[in-house]
């Protein structure tokens, strides 16, 4: 009977007192994630970038034009947030989508996927990088499934599902020479080319074949 009696006081403060104080807890994280994930994607302006640099021939390398640098203190804000595939925000995010996040808040829209992003841009050879640039890279794929964002000194900073985070690493490590592809240039929002080259290539499939043939 004295057992009975407890074990109806502990369902009581159960009842009473737990479950609220869960609850309550469980909105209040809540809260603060949306909370997060709004501070990541408010306030920019959308400017549509054109698709250019593609160009029939030899690939044409636009070293010369400006990068956008400002990129990069945005990207190392997220440094260290989770990786999760197909995430898209600040409680696990992957590669694509954080460059994505990242020229959303210097109000420049991309695609959301790896492959959509590198049909955007300039060509920019590897030996003439710049902060800001974009690095893709072959991982699962043959066409660009893996993007980050290069920061200098031969590093760069992406949403590594190896590392499990938003991490720095330098691109000169075997895996990622191996998988390498190409790097593009988006350039600041100001920028003005005397002549902006349409592409075409209406697909990323398109675009490997060109480069490095059927095989």
């Amino acid at each position: 009977m004295q057992k009975l009696k407890i074990y109806r006081l502990l369902i009581i403060f159960i009842l009473t007192f737990l479950i609220p104080l869960v609850k309550a807890e469980a909105k209040q994280h809540k809260k603060i994630s949306n909370h997060k994930k709004h501070s990541v994607k408010k306030h920019y302006k959308k400017v549509k970038i054109q698709k250019v640099s593609y160009h029939i021939g030899n690939i044409v390398y636009h070293d010369d034009i400006p990068a956008n640098k400002n990129v990069v203190k945005y990207a190392i804000g997220l440094l260290g947030t989770n990786y999760r595939f197909g995430g898209s925000s600040i409680n696990g995010i992957d590669c694509s989508s954080f460059v994505q996040n990242v020229f959303k808040l210097e109000g420049i829209e991309l695609p959301r996927t790896a492959r959509e992003q590198a049909l955007y841009g300039y060509f920019v050879s590897k030996e003439n990088l710049k902060p800001g640039d974009l690095l893709f890279f072959a991982t699962y794929a043959r066409y660009p499934s893996h993007v980050g964002i290069y920061i200098g000194d031969g590093k760069m900073i992406h949403a590594s599902s190896r590392g499990d985070r938003v991490e720095i690493t330098s691109i000169n490590q075997e895996y990622y020479q191996r998988r390498f592809l190409f790097a593009k240039r988006i350039p600041p929002k100001d920028f003005e080319p005397e002549v902006k080259y349409n592409s075409e290539f209406s697909s990323t499939d398109d675009l490997m074949e060109y480069l490095y043939g059927k095989n």
